[in-house]
Formats: C-alpha cells, structure tokens, sequence
C-alpha cells in the first residue's frame, strides 16, 4: 500500500513540474509574438482605414492636348491628383499639372463618375491651380469630411502617408516616410522624405492619426516658374503646401477667377548676409514701393506688421510668403531712430538678363 501511494505521489508532482514548465515556455515564446502580431495587424488595418476614408476626397485628374514642351520641360499628356474641396464642385491641384495648357479637363471621382472641369485660377506663390466641375450633387461627397493638421502641431520625424490617385481613382498610390522639415521654400512648405513626384503632386501628406497636413506641390528657392522645383522628386525631398496656409481668405479670391503672385516691395541684401545677416538693407529699387515709401539703403528693418524681424532670413521668408496686394507696415531704424512706412506689394517683375556677376537679390 505504501509503494502505490509514493508512486501516485510521484506521478502527481511530474504532472504538476510539466505544466508549469509548458506554462512558463508558453508564457516566454508565443504570448509575445501574438501581442505583436495583433499590434501589427491594427496598425495596417488602421492606416489602412485612413487611406480608405482620405482617397474619397481626391479625384483623378486627365489632361488632354496643350504643347508638348515649356521650357525645358516635356509637357505630354497626362493624369495627376486633385482634392476636393467642397459641394460647389472645386478641385484643388498642383499648378504643375497645367504646364502644357491642356485644351480639355476631365476629372474622374471615386465612384467612377467622369466629369469635364475647367480652370478658374492659379496660385503661382504657392504653385497651386484651382478647378471647378458644374453639376454636383451630395452624391459626390464622401459622408466624413477630413480633419486638418494646423502647422504648429506637426512634428518634424513625424510618420507620413502621400496618398494620391493618378494611376487609379479607385486604387490609390501611396509612399510612406516622415516629416523631415518645416517652413521650407520661404516659409511656405513642409518637407518629407516620402517620395513625392509628378505622378503624386496634387495629392495630400495625411498622419497616422488620420489627418490631412498638406497638398503636395513642387516649388524652388529660386524661379517662380510653374515647372520650378519638380527636378527635386528623386532627391528624397518632396515638398507640399499646408492646408493652413491656403485659407478662406485665399480661396475666395482664387474662385473669384483671381490668378495669385507673391509679393514684391524692391529691396535687397548682399547674397552672403541673406542667411546670416541682419536685416539691414544693401540697396532700394528705383520706383520700387519701397523707394515710393521711403525706405532707403542701411535701413534695418525691425517689424513688418506685428511680426518682428531680428534677421535677413526672417525678413525674406516673412515678403516671399506673402501676396502681390497685400499692405504691409514696416517699422525700420535709421540712424537711431524708429520709423514706420505703409507699403503695398506688387506682381514682381518680370526677370532681367542674367549678366556675369551680379551681388544683390531685390525682393
């Protein structure tokens, strides 16, 4: 009696070490690797939900006819992206996809509807162009309406998607990557290292929270040519206009039919005090809004408007990012003394020859 109730007793603690044993490797190996596959399998689900309820917005946009080059770039026919603005039926785009002056416009929605647009107006500070399709009803509009990102909430590392539909108005083109630079091109981009390029200009940068931040849009520090900027796209920096910058203010004028220019007051910095330098002026076009003002060479500006400039950088960003039309109040010093002049922005003029050497940049 004595043996069998050993034996039983050491049957009992080799079934209980072999539970505890196969309970501890469960708990080791496979409870990680399902919490992590779960983790993964929401993540995908969720960005995919995003792309999903954000591709609703954009429209697929063919363009036919035009000439077939500006400059030195090859204009063919072609399809690029649009986002929807509202009921009224505007379509926000690149300025880009315009370069050959189609003859004809043909916007393709999410449902598959196919319909004619026509060109209202053209940013060309921010290289945006504004369409409009007539006939809409509420059919066209997806029933969410997105959220936008203000700028100062956007980080830079922050995770991006670029959604954009120029292959397929019902399959999206996506890259993916990250913010890598804010007030870019004169204050008036945000960076990504996701690729950005002809066949995604017009689409939007949308965060992993579901949010729209900007549409994408080549632009240079340099020329305000439409075609400025697009030789960038294989570089790793793509570049985009946010949301918040194009306000009611602006496209209210743009449906209006009012083509936009950036702003041009005729004052100039010596080339290597731009980045570096106070903003003391180096020289003053002739018959300039700003010699008109007053303002003249050695001047430093301290304030334009409520905003106060501390250097030529600050000053370049705070004139380029602006409208022809605008009305500004610039605070300067000379010799001590605090001044303030009114002057109202113009269309800049139209480039001279380029000569060997020139040293100053006017603005």
């Amino acid at each position: 009696m004595k043996k069998i109730i050993l034996i039983s007793v050491n049957y009992f603690f080799i079934v209980c070490i072999y539970f505890c044993i196969a309970s501890t490797i469960f708990a080791q190996e496979s409870q990680p690797v399902n919490l992590q596959t779960t983790a993964n399998q929401t993540n995908a689900e969720s960005l995919q939900n995003i792309i999903n309820k954000i591709s609703l917005w954009l429209v697929r946009i063919d363009t036919i006819g035009g000439f077939e080059k500006v400059g030195n770039e090859f204009a063919n026919d072609g399809t690029s992206t649009g986002f929807l603005l509202d009921k009224e039926g505007y379509i926000l785009t690149s300025a880009f996809n315009f370069l050959h002056e189609p003859t004809s416009i043909l916007i393709r929605f999410h449902n598959g509807t196919k319909k004619v647009a026509r060109r209202i107006a053209v940013d060309h500070n921010r290289m945006l162009t504004l369409l409009k399709v007539d006939g809409l009803d509420a059919n066209f509009l997806p029933p969410e309406k997105p959220e936008f990102r203000k700028l100062n909430d956007i980080k830079i590392a922050e995770p991006v998607v670029v959604i954009a539909v120029a292959l397929a108005a019902n399959e999206p083109n996506i890259t993916r990557g990250i913010i890598s630079g804010k007030n870019r091109i004169w204050k008036k981009a945000i960076q990504t290292d996701a690729a950005i390029g002809p066949n995604n200009y017009g689409g939007v940068i949308v965060g992993f929270d579901g949010k729209v931040f900007a549409i994408a849009a080549p632009l240079s520090m340099t020329s305000n040519e439409l075609a400025a900027g697009s030789d960038t796209y294989d570089a790793g920096v793509g570049l985009a206009i946010p949301f918040e910058d194009i306000n009611k203010n602006i496209l209210d004028k743009l449906k209006k039919g009012k083509d936009l220019h950036p702003a041009f007051i005729g004052t100039a910095f010596k080339e290597n005090q731009i980045f570096v330098g106070e903003p003391v002026l180096n020289a003053v076009m002739p018959k300039s809004p700003a010699e008109k003002a007053g303002l003249k060479k050695d001047d430093k500006i301290i304030k334009i408007n409520n905003d106060k400039i501390e250097t030529a950088l600050e000053y370049e960003m705070n004139i380029k990012s602006r409208y022809a039309g605008e009305i500004l109040e610039l605070t300067y010093l000379r010799n001590g003394k605090e001044n303030k002049v009114s002057i109202e922005t113009i269309i800049p003029p139209p480039p001279k020859t380029k000569t060997k050497s020139h040293s100053l940049k006017i603005e």
